[in-house]
Order: C-alpha cells, then sequence, then structure tokens
C-alpha cells in the first residue's frame, strides 16, 4: 500500500519540479506580444543555446547523483563527501566551459545565426551563463528529493517562478523593443537559485574532493550524456534549419507551438515516475527479464491517458491562442497542430522498450537507439526543410519518431523476453497519427469538431480495449485485489 506520507512529497516534487516549466508557458504569451518576429527568434534561440549548455555543464551528474547517495545510506560521513565532490566538480566543469565558450563564442555565433543580429556579446554569454546556474541548482534539488525534503525543494523552486515572471515581465515593459526583459529575467533569477544551490550543498555536504568517485561517475555520466544531447538535437535541431529557409513568422508560430507542448511532455513524465517503480517492482519479484500481463497493463492505461491528453490538447492550444495571443501570425499552427501532437502518440511505445532496457542496465542499447535517431533526423530535416520548408520539417519530425519506435524494437532484441498484445501497445498509437494525416490532407484548416470526434471515438476504443486494465490497475494502486482482469 502507497502511503500517505509519499504521495504527498512526491507530489510536492512533482508541483516544485513543474513550475518552471509552467513560468516558460506563462510568459510565451508575452514574449508573443510584446516582442518583434526578430526578437522573438533571437529569444527563442538563446533559451535553446541555453538548454544544451545546461545539459554540457550537469554533464548527466544529476542522473548519476541518486545511484550513489543511496549506496551511501550506511555511510552518512561518506555521503557527505560524495555531495562535496559533487558541488565541487560542478564548479570546475563550470568555469572551464565557461571560459572556453567567453575564448570562442564570438567566432562561432556569425556563423551559427548569420542572418538573426545575433551576438555572443553580453546575450550569448548571458545565456550560457544562465544554463551554468540552472545545472548547477538542478544537481542540488536533487540532492533535496534525495534527503527527503519536500519542503525547502518547493521553496525553492517558488522563489525562482516568480523571480523568473517578474524580473521578465517587469523588463519588457520597462524596456520595450527590446530582449532585456526575458535575458535578464531568466539570468538574475539563475543568480538567485544559484546562491540557493550553494545554500543547500553547504549545509549538506563536506567541501572535499574525493578522487575516488570520479571512476564510476565518468563511466556513468559520459554515454548518459551522449544519451541527453541526442534528445535535445532531436527536440531543437529543426530551428537551426529551418531559420534559413522560412519567414519568422512561420518560424515562431511552429516554435510557440512546440512550446506549447511541453505541457504534454511534462505529464508524460509525471506518468512515467509513477509508473516505472512499479513495473521494476514487478520485473523483479518475477526474477526474469520478460513482459508479464501485469507490466502490460500499466503501458496500456499509459497509451489510454495518452492519447486522450494530447487531443485535449488540440482542442484547448487554439482556444488560449486566441484568448491571449494578440498577433494573427501565431495563428498559423492552428492547420498542423494534430501533425505535431500525434507524434506524442508514440511516447508509450517508447516508454515500454525504455523501461525494460533501463531495467536491464543496457544503457549501451540506448545510447545506440538515441544515436542513431539524431543521426536520421539531422539528415532527413535537413534535406526537407531545404527542399519543402515547413511542412517538410515538420513530416520528418514525424517520420523521425517512427523510427525510433523501430530501432527500438529492432536495437533491443535480446534484453528483455518480449509477450504482449502487439495492437494494444504498437498499433493503437498508429491509429491517432493516421487520423491526423487523413485530417490534415482533406480538411487542413483547423476546426474543433473534429478533435472533439476524435476525443469521442478514442473514448469508445479504449472503453471496450482497455476498460479490464484500467480497473485492475486502479485497484493496484488502492491496495486492493481486482475480481476480473
Amino acid at each position: 500500500m502507497i502511503s500517505k506520507s509519499f504521495l504527498k512529497s512526491s507530489l510536492i516534487f512533482t508541483i516544485g519540479g513543474a513550475l518552471p516549466m509552467v513560468a516558460s508557458i506563462i510568459l510565451l504569451p508575452f514574449y508573443a506580444n510584446r516582442l518583434s518576429d526578430l526578437q522573438y527568434t533571437q529569444v527563442s534561440f538563446f533559451i535553446s543555446i541555453s538548454l544544451l549548455f545546461q545539459i554540457l555543464f550537469s554533464y548527466s551528474i544529476e542522473s548519476y547523483f541518486g545511484i550513489e547517495f543511496t549506496r551511501l545510506n550506511e555511510d552518512p560521513v561518506k555521503q557527505k563527501r560524495f555531495i562535496g565532490t559533487v558541488s565541487i566538480l560542478l564548479l570546475i566543469i563550470g568555469a572551464a566551459l565557461l571560459l572556453l565558450s567567453a575564448a570562442i563564442g564570438n567566432t562561432l555565433f556569425p556563423h551559427i545565426f548569420p542572418n538573426l543580429n545575433m551576438d555572443f556579446w553580453p546575450y550569448g554569454f548571458y545565456s550560457i551563463l544562465t544554463a551554468f546556474f540552472n545545472s548547477y541548482f538542478k544537481a542540488s534539488s536533487i540532492c533535496l528529493i534525495y534527503q527527503k525534503r519536500p519542503g525547502f525543494f518547493l521553496t525553492a523552486n517558488i522563489i525562482n517562478f516568480f523571480v523568473t515572471i517578474i524580473i521578465s515581465v517587469g523588463g519588457l515593459m520597462i524596456f520595450p523593443d527590446t530582449i532585456i526583459g526575458p535575458i535578464y529575467g531568466r539570468l538574475l533569477s539563475g543568480v538567485v537559485i544559484f546562491l540557493l544551490g550553494q545554500m543547500i550543498f553547504s549545509g549538506s555536504g563536506t567541501y572535499s574532493f574525493d578522487k575516488s568517485f570520479l571512476k564510476d561517475l565518468w563511466k556513468f555520466c559520459t554515454p548518459y550524456l551522449v544519451y541527453v544531447i541526442c534528445g535535445w538535437t532531436l527536440g531543437q535541431i529543426d530551428r537551426y534549419f529551418l531559420v534559413k529557409y522560412i519567414d519568422k513568422v512561420d518560424l515562431n508560430a511552429y516554435d510557440l507551438v512546440l512550446k506549447c507542448f511541453f505541457g504534454i511532455e511534462f505529464l508524460q513524465n509525471s506518468l512515467s515516475a509513477v509508473i516505472f517503480p512499479k513495473l521494476y517492482e514487478i520485473w523483479t519479484k518475477n526474477k526474469e527479464n520478460s513482459t508479464t500481463k501485469e507490466s502490460n497493463r500499466y503501458f496500456n492505461v499509459f497509451t489510454a491517458i495518452n492519447i486522450l491528453q494530447i487531443i485535449l490538447f488540440c482542442l484547448c492550444i487554439p482556444l488560449m491562442y486566441h484568448w491571449l495571443l494578440d498577433k494573427p501570425g501565431f495563428y498559423r499552427a492552428e492547420m498542423y497542430i494534430g501533425l505535431l501532437a500525434s507524434g506524442y502518440a508514440l511516447r508509450s511505445i517508447l516508454n515500454f522498450y525504455i523501461s525494460t532496457i533501463l531495467f536491464s542496465k543496457k544503457i549501451n542499447v540506448l545510447l545506440k537507439i538515441s544515436v542513431v535517431s539524431a543521426v536520421f533526423q539531422i539528415v532527413v530535416v535537413f534535406i526537407a526543410s531545404k527542399y519543402y520548408g515547413l511542412m517538410g520539417a515538420i513530416y520528418a519530425g514525424l517520420a523521425t519518431k517512427v523510427v525510433q519506435v523501430i530501432f527500438s524494437i529492432v536495437f533491443s532484441k535480446g534484453t528483455f523476453n518480449y509477450q504482449f498484445n502487439y495492437f494494444k501497445i504498437i498499433v493503437v498509437p498508429f491509429i491517432l497519427i493516421a487520423v491526423n494525416l487523413v485530417q490534415f490532407l482533406f480538411f487542413p484548416v483547423y476546426n474543433w469538431l473534429f478533435y472533439a470526434g476524435q476525443f469521442a471515438l478514442f473514448s469508445l476504443i479504449f472503453f471496450f480495449l482497455f476498460r479490464n486494465e484500467i480497473t485492475a490497475v486502479y485497484l493496484q494502486f488502492l491496495g486492493k485485489k481486482s475480481g476480473k482482469v
């Protein structure tokens, strides 16, 4: 039975972790309404650069932290040395990358952004500095999670949330027709959370650099870093090609709708965080690397919830556009919102294979899938955007998600004994893609009635297909036995 205290702390950690994403979404209408087309494009790329460097600064240490911290539970003294070592290592990596970027950034920027009037000094460097602050705070916040300090975690993220929004919006109003607000809003809130990170690390660890931790850390973090960089590539690289071939209005509309889908990604990640531990528990008790009827139920439930939330997003986002945005140019994204959204339906299939790969500790398999998928996307999106513009990039992005699924199936052979209903786990998400492709080809103009029809259709499908699984999973979480499965 899951305890109330566990549910309460999990909810607090989930809400706190979501606040940076919520702040980003709240700020989107302010950016869209108050910045020119060029300025919005510039801010989007500065944020993209910041996201990439946040990955580099962190070196995926936050993903390794919990593993080593948990292993050292019986040795609190060594545990504190580990925390101190992580803090010092992050500062060393940060200083090295900041110096390197300061040395070469001014040379590289004109080649990466030739037509956007984007200078490395000062805003490019500020974006990278912001990434350093964010990565340092993120690692310290992971420390709070494993120390079971949800109150401090939530407080720190609330402070970051309000400082970011207040400075960003205030800057947009005080300095109109500039990007001072968005840049300084992120930078100054970064300074605040960096100081909070210092407070957390200094209060939790011993400032000593213990080299004995480095070998295992490098071994885990290096391949995982490549995996995370590939994730950034899959999510960001298309805009770096499109900026050369389409006008800024179309690029900004495309970028804005993709940022709106951060909400879907957050809900998917939250659902995965709930489901994965249950799966690992089931497979551990099963004492063999094999899927079971019980574990498959969780993916069936994930599929149903995921597809229905995707359709709801397609219904709600255009309504929010007309309510919050003053510039009709952003409404152009409505026509292809279904195509973009349907690609997220494949996340249930990817999670099915990723969970088995992680459980069997086959990180190299995961790395192979992500690297090959990223290379495929770079090549296909480059060609498609050059010759077919925005729609080429959209179809290429959808094709990449399909290829990811194919690679997951092919490369994971031998990792697990897979026994499952192919229609429920594989076919159903592709039905949503097919529906949206046909809908776009024959009815390209957005009409909310089509998505209301989709919601009704898939609700019926899931009622007849998954009602037993949904009931069984719900009862399991309540700690009760189901009668019929």
